[in-house]
């Protein structure tokens, strides 16, 4: 029986995820490991993946936010704290650059839990040609979520739990997001 197991560098990242997941591997087992922040990630890298990864049928993804670093560097650190703790199948997705992009990848779904957003006064805009572009992208939700008008940062519990009920799997404009997609049907296939 296969187990994914997913380590995620923050809560709202389980929030996907846990809507996510059925749609995508159906009838598989799934453990999410969310942790808080990097460090803790990591920590959690060279203590717990050791042990997981020898239980029969686990396969592993760890996935971490890009933020300002290079992609290659971020995965290429992350390869280095596993080299030769995992003995199971595992992939290593970064999100370009925040989870938040994944949102900013389908105007759709953000409409679905904000009504009064307007998902037409944005889809020509440059910055949505490559959404795993934008500086940060919590910051772009803040400004064009009418409810957070007034904020000054973005609840990111409740915006994952509200709009990722809705994204769509097939139609997101987050490459980030499909390849992650990707590499959870490779690990659970393999």
């Amino acid at each position: 029986m296969i187990i994914l197991h997913i380590f995620t560098e923050e809560l709202s990242a389980k929030n996907v995820f846990d809507e996510i997941l059925p749609k995508i591997i159906p009838g598989i087992s799934y453990r999410i490991y969310p942790h808080q922040g990097k460090q803790d990630l990591h920590k959690a890298l060279k203590t717990t993946i050791p042990s997981i990864s020898k239980i029969p049928g686990s396969r592993i993804l760890i996935t971490r936010d890009q933020d300002n670093q290079d992609c290659k560097d971020v995965k290429n650190d992350l390869a280095q704290v596993l080299d030769g703790k995992c003995v199971c199948p595992y992939s290593i997705r970064i999100v370009c650059r925040e989870l938040e992009s994944w949102f900013l990848g389908d105007l759709n779904a953000i409409k679905q839990a904000y009504p009064r957003f307007k998902p037409e006064q944005h889809i020509g805009k440059a910055d949505f040609k490559n959404v795993d572009l934008i500086a940060i992208p919590k910051n772009y939700l803040l400004r064009i979520i009418p409810e957070y008008h007034n904020a000054e940062t973005l609840p990111k519990l409740e915006t994952s739990s509200k709009i990722s009920q809705f994204l769509d799997l097939d139609n997101n404009t987050s490459m980030s997001f499909q390849f992650t997609i990707s590499a959870i049907k490779q690990l659970v296939s393999a």
